[in-house]
């Protein structure tokens, strides 16, 4: 899978870390982001990646299990944390994949979610995913924030910590990745454009010389599973 340079980016990756505060003691799974894995590892006792993304930098302390997330077929209650970066909203069930990240952390660790979220209001949820769609059909949908909240409570977890940022994007940025025709690409531009008057996506399009800047919303969810 390409990443766009948005996504990849260390300072934003490392953002994460951060607000996270792991523990030099802590054993980390990531579930989905090798990017994850290779940031986690200097900071903490041991990673564990899915093999699904493998990191670029492998760290001595990070292992690579054949995994999938859906089903994540690893031992109850073995991690401090448990992660999954903005590859989340691939993932075709969501919520069962939260259940199976709040089944394999340990009693006070904690589950952690960064994803590109949708707006609250249906109508622009709708527009944004339309778009996410037409770039590439196998995208499942952004979830919104309260729909990922909603999420953890039914695994049983606890949110203690959230945080929000504006994800500036560039049209042809946004496309990497995609596996969208030229024609489809034209028709995206513009619905992008066509969308500018009445806000109708709650993206902040803005037509600029010969591409389209945007700005997407990405959310951190930090949520504590109950001793």
């Amino acid at each position: 899978m390409t990443v766009s340079k948005v996504i990849a980016d260390p300072k934003r990756v490392h953002r994460l870390v951060a607000f996270v505060k792991p523990r030099r003691s802590d054993h980390v799974l990531d579930v989905g982001t090798g990017m994850l894995a290779s940031a986690f590892a200097p900071r903490v006792e041991s990673v564990v990646a899915l093999s699904w993304e493998t990191p670029r930098r492998r760290s001595d302390n990070v292992k690579l299990v054949p995994a999938d997330p859906h089903e994540l077929l690893l031992p109850e209650d073995s991690f401090d944390i448990v992660v999954c970066g903005p590859s989340f909203h691939h993932l075709t069930a969501p919520r069962i994949v939260v259940k199976r990240m709040a089944l394999v952390t340990r009693p006070g660790g904690r589950v952690v979610v960064e994803d590109i979220i949708a707006a609250e209001q249906s109508v622009r949820a709708r527009y944004q995913n339309r778009l996410e769609r037409l770039r590439d059909r196998s995208h499942p949908g952004y979830l919104s924030l309260s729909q990922m909240i909603a999420y953890f409570e039914e695994a049983g977890l606890k949110v203690r910590s959230i945080q929000v940022h504006d994800l500036p994007r560039e049209f042809n940025e946004w496309l990497l990745g995609g596996r969208s025709s030229p024609a489809r690409i034209e028709h995206i531009r513009r619905l992008m454009v066509g969308a500018v008057e009445a806000d109708l996506s709650g993206l902040q399009i803005r037509p600029v010389d010969d591409t389209v800047l945007f700005t997407q919303q990405i959310a951190s969810i930090v949520a504590e599973k109950p001793a």
